[in-house]
């Protein structure tokens, strides 16, 4: 588990990693599974000792339903707005995953059951058109559009970690080295969102799935032109 002692603590669900950023007064929730757990991650937070009504964002990757399915009910839970770049509405607005891009066989498979996903629809409560600062909201780092896993997918960018949705994870899911997702919107897209990454520097790639990944490990596999 990656708990900085600094502020980013990990958050295991079903399937995937999230992560709340601690800053001296609030924090922001990055990204919250599927439906289902609003109360599960409230609980952990409470027995890391951290209160979740100062929760001052919840913030979303992209519109696939194993990143915003909760989303709704911590809203409820704690008040705080949900985030979403504009790309990626779409899919907390109909309740459906947005922008799925199934590649090889594995793609493939899971599409045919991530497509089928549904979670009663909501209007996020700010939609983000590019980059954005989080220190309004407490936090120290800043929102990045990163597009390539899906068009609207964005970034967590702070001075010990990038925090990056599905933009990479682990190979066989699960791994320490990187890979692509069984989903791809645009792999050259997402190559260049990468080496954009890079060039902030970050000491630690932090995925939903896998992870945490090596900034050299990470520019060896994505810096070649290959989707492989």
């Amino acid at each position: 588990m990656v708990e900085s002692k600094q502020r980013i603590v990990e958050i295991p669900t079903r399937l995937a990693k999230l992560y709340l950023v601690k800053g001296e007064e609030s924090s922001v929730l990055v990204d919250t599974g599927f439906p289902g757990n609003g109360k599960r991650i409230l609980e952990f937070l409470i027995k890391k000792g951290i209160d979740p009504q100062k929760i001052a964002l919840i913030l979303i990757t992209h519109g696939h339903i194993d990143h915003y399915g909760s989303a709704r009910e911590l809203r409820e839970l704690t008040g705080a707005p949900i985030a979403i770049h504009e790309l990626d509405a779409e899919g907390p607005r109909k309740g459906i995953p947005a922008h799925l891009y199934p590649r090889g066989f594995l793609g493939r498979a899971i599409n045919f059951y991530s497509s089928r996903q549904r979670v009663e629809p909501f209007d996020p409560d700010i939609i983000l058109q590019g980059d954005e600062d989080l220190g309004k909201y407490g936090v120290e780092g800043r929102v990045v559009l990163t597009p390539g896993h899906t068009p609207g997918s964005i970034s967590v960018v702070l001075p010990e970690a990038a925090i990056i949705g599905d933009l990479i994870v682990g190979r066989f899911f699960f791994s320490k080295a990187p890979a692509y997702s069984s989903f791809v919107m645009d792999g050259g897209q997402l190559r260049q969102s990468v080496r954009r990454l890079l060039e902030y520097s970050p000491k630690v790639f932090l995925a939903c799935h896998g992870g945490p990944f090596e900034p050299q490990a990470v520019a060896r596999k994505f810096l070649r032109h290959t989707l492989v």
